[in-house]
């Protein structure tokens, strides 16, 4: 019986899939491709294994550029003929510069990258763990976090005025799972960034609803760029509700002082909670949050009636992650810069990406189920952290509120995971001893 642990898909002679070690993909000549790699890939190769249907092309076949995007958002390379020289050369194919940038400009390419970028985010949000489901009043409700994010404009594309403006892209996180997805493309023309309000009114109601079920509750939580009482109130008729921070001009009148349950611990910190009302008589809730080890005082703002409100002040906190994601693609991963000029390319790299953190994510997931791998020396860290604090919180005859004690997943992949991958990456070092000295790595302060 084969191991389907490593193993990849290459096309036969009729265009259909066929599974193959993913050494034939690298080097014809090796007896065994990288199992690390491999390990890593894992999930994805059985994602491209569940009959999804490709063309023929000898140039560069459709699993072959989707396994070499992850592996150039992974490679930290500055251009795309530095990713060739270093990663390409192994190719059966001899992939050169021009086939290279014509399947990364190709519209045909990007759908189906961004077909198996949701396939294979299907499959992570089915087995990563899900931190809120302490809480039934969530079971229908879909959660995710927004934000814009840019990078450098790629080398070719065109100069407004004097300068180049960035690329930009709206993304979404999975506050359940903290997958990450793509949105849309920022619309930059006329315009150096767009506003992220803006971009949210381009999204249909499909997109806004992220395909949840009917009767399933979407909470969009966002900053406070995305304040627009009149959109979110039209939004409830989708299902589809928002979380940000109040704004400091804006103003608002008090309706109703709705109760407090501070029986429930997830209500400790909640000054009030109240409902109110805007210049053009809209109704929204506002919810007042301090923490005390921050010393400062929040005010939320939600279009959504019947969570706790210490719950929502910690859906709010989790909020953070995805711009912890944002840093982590630009300092761990380097992707600091877009690809390409056209469009194709452009969602090709977002999707790229959020592949790239999704793995990562699994990878994360399944050191620590399957292999008692986890990043000792992070965790003692954290727990001083928070040892400090709260020593220093109980002089002051303060208590830290307890929602900030259930987050304690890392939202941001570290350096030693990421530099243990590359070391690792084009190397026969068997499985075993590579897992070995990242345990060793994760058990040192």
């Amino acid at each position: 019986m084969r191991d389907r642990k490593y193993l990849t898909i290459v096309l036969t002679e009729g265009g259909g899939p066929k599974i193959a070690p993913m050494a034939q993909l690298i080097d014809p000549q090796a007896g065994t491709s990288s199992e690390v790699r491999d390990f890593f890939f894992q999930p994805l190769t059985e994602v491209l294994e569940s009959g999804i249907g490709f063309r023929k092309c000898l140039t560069l076949s459709d699993p072959e550029w989707i396994y070499s995007g992850v592996e150039r958002v992974l490679s930290s390379v500055r251009s795309g003929r530095e990713f060739l020289q270093c990663f390409f050369k192994w190719l059966p194919s001899g992939i050169a510069v021009s086939p290279y940038f014509k399947a990364l400009n190709s519209p045909r390419r990007e759908e189906k990258v961004a077909q198996v970028d949701r396939l294979l985010r299907q499959f992570a949000d089915q087995r990563l763990p899900n931190p809120f489901k302490i809480f039934p009043e969530l079971d229908g409700f879909e959660l995710y976090a927004g934000d814009g994010h840019y990078v450098k404009n790629a080398t070719h594309d065109p100069k407004t005025g004097e300068t180049h403006w960035p690329t930009g892209h709206f993304f979404a996180m999975d506050l359940k799972t903290q997958t990450l997805r793509s949105l849309c493309s920022a619309d930059a023309k006329g315009r150096k960034k767009e506003h992220d309000m803006r971009a949210l009114k381009r999204l249909d109601r499909d997109q806004l609803r992220q395909g949840a079920p009917v009767k399933t509750k979407v909470l969009w939580v966002w900053d406070k760029a995305a304040i627009d009482l009149n959109f979110w109130k039209k939004s409830k008729q989708s299902g589809v509700y928002f979380l940000c921070l109040k704004k400091e001009n804006q103003c608002t009148e008090i309706v109703k002082e709705r109760e407090i349950d501070f029986e429930q611990k997830i209500n400790e910190g909640v000054q009030w909670d109240h409902l109110v009302v805007d210049r053009r008589g809209i109704q929204v809730r506002e919810i007042g949050f301090y923490n005390p080890s921050e010393g400062l005082h929040y005010v939320y703002q939600t279009s959504e009636m019947t969570l706790p409100p210490g719950l929502l002040a910690l859906l709010y906190t989790a909020r953070w992650g995805i711009e912890k994601i944002f840093d982590e693609t630009k300092t761990k991963f380097n992707e600091q810069k877009s690809w390409a000029t056209s469009e194709a390319a452009k969602k090709t790299q977002a999707h790229f990406v959020c592949m790239a953190h999704n793995l990562t994510l699994l990878l994360e997931q399944r050191l620590d189920s399957e292999h008692g791998i986890r990043n000792e020396a992070e965790i003692q860290r954290k727990q001083k952290r928070e040892e400090t604090l709260v020593q220093e919180l109980e002089k002051q005859e303060e208590s830290r509120p307890w929602l900030y004690s259930l987050l304690r997943r890392f939202s941001q992949t570290t350096f030693k995971l990421v530099r243990w991958l590359r070391s690792h990456w084009k190397i026969n070092t068997s499985l075993p001893d590579a897992l070995a000295q990242l345990n060793l790595l994760y058990a040192k302060l």
